[in-house]
């Protein structure tokens, strides 16, 4: 059996320069054919809310599953759950901001992804989703599994075995990771009836995505700017 490849990709939060960044590596690494599977948060927390969406659709997806951020955008909470979830006024402000950025087809398009599905690749099964299964703000519990799981949401990449010959793997974040290191996160799945994964890490150009808040007058660009740099929240 022929191994196969698959990109997967998550939580861009808006950050173009990052995914153009991953964009590029993946075409150095000889991987632009390749599917790509995209788990979720295009949007919030950056100044890119438009170009984002139309750079993640180009990639034509082969599997995506909607993110919290992304349901946002389609199916809004109300300013109450908002502002509790992002812990300020500004959260919510800039939750707006992205809104109104966005045209129909973009929000269209966030919105017709799924919270979840399976698919079949090199021999191997998958179930992917943002966070878990039934709640995309609620972190997977890590256990084993029957399948391989693919999730985001966490923003801090890690693979491990979740059975013999099955993993569970979180690809970090392309636009904000919080795991101390600032630079871009994807992973690259090697499938061959069992499957293996390399994360990979992207330096990217992190002071046009700061000097870009400012530029388009985006709400809560301090905060944004001090998590991106630090990747961390506190």
């Amino acid at each position: 059996m022929d191994k196969e490849k698959l990109v997967l990709i998550s939580d861009v939060h808006s950050n173009l320069p990052a995914l153009e960044a991953v964009i590029a590596d993946i075409g150095r690494r000889g991987l632009s054919s390749a599917p790509v599977c995209f788990l979720g948060d295009a949007v919030n927390m950056g100044p890119f809310p438009a170009e984002t969406v139309s750079a993640l659709m180009a990639l034509k997806p082969f599997s995506r599953v909607r993110g919290n951020h992304d349901r946002y955008m389609t199916c809004d909470p109300g300013r109450e759950a908002l502002e509790r979830y992002f812990r300020c006024p500004e959260g919510a402000d800039h939750n707006a901001w992205t809104f109104s950025a966005l045209d129909r087809s973009a929000k269209d398009w966030l919105g017709s992804a799924p919270e979840s599905l399976s698919f079949s690749l090199g021999g191997a099964q998958f179930t992917c989703f943002h966070a878990s299964k039934d709640n995309d703000e609620v972190p997977f519990p890590i256990s084993p599994q029957p399948v391989n799981i693919l999730f985001g949401h966490i923003h801090s990449p890690f693979s491990v075995p979740a059975g013999p010959g099955r993993l569970i793997v979180n690809p970090g974040s392309v636009g904000s990771p919080l795991d101390g290191n600032p630079e871009a996160s994807y992973a690259v799945l090697t499938v061959n009836g069992s499957v293996s994964a390399e994360i990979i890490r992207v330096k990217y150009d992190i002071a046009a995505f700061c000097s870009a808040l400012d530029e388009r007058a985006a709400p809560w660009a301090e905060t944004i700017k001090r998590v991106v740099t630090r990747a961390c929240l506190f």
